[in-house]
């Protein structure tokens, strides 16, 4: 009897273990439309308006700062409250992310947009350093990382044959953002103050944030958190090479986006037009960050990633050769559809480097978290350059480099990934 009651829980044991194998073996289906998918598409769309589109626009701010609030710091010390929100959007990401696995999208969303909001608003009423980067650098950029990852990760619940097109959309919620929110925040600025315009910013933030909390949506089951930390993923030289890379490329890239505003009206440009400066940088972003995604499906993400970066790392060498209004405006146009492709593509050639699949997100995780300390040094450093030489061209130089070694770095990744695949499109 005890020898046919042990079979039967053996029998059992098992069915329940084939039963499992079974379940994580069959590929869930994705809908890849309809009303429920691209209305999670539009929620993200607009929680990256209201994140990316806002961190695009801090120009504006940091050339209000220089002549009010804080015209007594110098550019170096301001670009620490811009800097804070570009890094902690990567920094929070890493944890954010195992939450929205594990169910906790709407939470996030509510929490982190109330934070959001209620740090705009003491922005609004901030007169000092220490305030204003605690407000609008840390409060603000730690809600914007527990808001953009998770809304980018639902579209993955959603899509899987149209993904590129659906993950273009959701890219050029930051394009639009950060063309559209620069103009207003000068307008405002002018007929009603610094206090009323922050305010307003603050209820068109709580509105996007409305709109991704009812129409953002999880389809997949939760999943148990996992450790956060493991090095286990630097083990792939690729990897390695490939992140150092992303990093240092993140380090220089984006000088003439923190410092394009204040670089503009050191040459001459009226200060209305060098606003729109930054505005059209950002427009022509947008097609930065969806053809790159649409070719790189059938050239390589690799490829594409390096080709963009180069193309972006030679611009921030010849950024300062711009000296006319119109010499301005056509170099941000085109310094706009190169460096779109940096934070497009990136993701893809991170998880095209997973050969299982199961590691994409660990590989993203650690990445980012690696990259946002060297993209919080990028503004500071480069406006200490421009402090100490009073020029904006060791900023250029510096900047340019640190691209380059970059691409370098994932020239030598994309080698290795051919070598290891026999293929020339990675």
């Amino acid at each position: 009897m005890v020898g046919s009651e042990e079979t039967t829980v053996i029998e059992h044991a098992d069915a329940d273990v084939l039963e499992r194998e079974k379940a994580l073996s069959e590929e869930p289906e994705f809908p890849d439309g309809g009303l429920r998918a691209w209305g999670t598409v539009f929620g993200a769309f607009m929680i990256n308006f209201s994140c990316y589109g806002v961190v695009t626009s801090f120009g504006v701010f940091e050339q209000h700062y220089s002549v009010n609030q804080l015209k007594d710091q110098p550019l170096s010390t301001i670009s620490w409250i811009g800097s804070l929100q570009l890094s902690l959007i990567l920094l929070m990401g890493f944890f954010s992310g195992p939450l929205f696995d594990a169910g906790y999208l709407k939470p996030m969303i509510a929490g982190a947009g109330t934070l959001y909001v209620f740090c705009l608003f003491m922005t609004s009423i901030s007169t000092e350093f220490y305030q204003i980067l605690l407000s609008q650098g840390f409060g603000v950029g730690i809600a914007m990382g527990f808001l953009y990852s998770p809304s980018m990760a639902t579209i993955g619940h959603h899509f899987k044959r149209h993904k590129v097109l659906a993950f273009g959309v959701f890219a050029t919620g930051a394009s639009l953002g950060g063309t559209l929110i620069p103009i207003a925040m000068r307008r405002l600025l002018d007929d009603v103050g610094f206090p009323w315009a922050v305010r307003t910013l603050a209820f068109l933030v709580l509105f996007c944030v409305l709109c991704g909390f009812v129409c953002c949506s999880t389809r997949l089951p939760p999943r148990k958190i996992r450790r956060l930390f493991d090095l286990s993923v630097f083990e792939d030289r690729a990897y390695c090479f490939l992140v150092l890379g992303a990093s240092l490329v993140g380090l220089g890239l984006y000088a003439p986006v923190s410092y394009g505003v204040t670089y503009a009206t050191a040459r001459g440009v009226p200060a209305d037009l060098a606003f729109y400066s930054l505005s059209i940088l950002n427009a022509l972003s947008l097609f930065g960050r969806i053809i790159p995604n649409v070719v790189g499906q059938r050239l390589g993400p690799l490829n594409i990633l390096i080709g963009a970066c180069t193309v972006a790392g030679v611009l921030d060498f010849v950024w300062v050769t711009a000296r006319s209004t119109g010499g301005i405006l056509a170099f941000n146009a085109a310094f706009g559809f190169a460096s779109g492709g940096y934070v497009s593509v990136l993701p893809a050639g991170i998880a095209s480097l997973s050969t299982d699949g199961q590691t994409i997100g660990l590989r993203l995780g650690m990445g980012f978290f690696c990259a946002s300390f060297l993209w919080l040094a990028s503004a500071p450093i480069q406006g200490a350059l421009i402090h100490v030489h009073g020029t904006y061209w060791p900023a250029a130089v510096f900047s340019g480099s640190a691209v380059l070694t970059g691409v370098a770095m994932m020239l030598v990744a994309r080698i290795l990934v051919g070598r290891r695949t026999g293929s020339r499109w990675v």
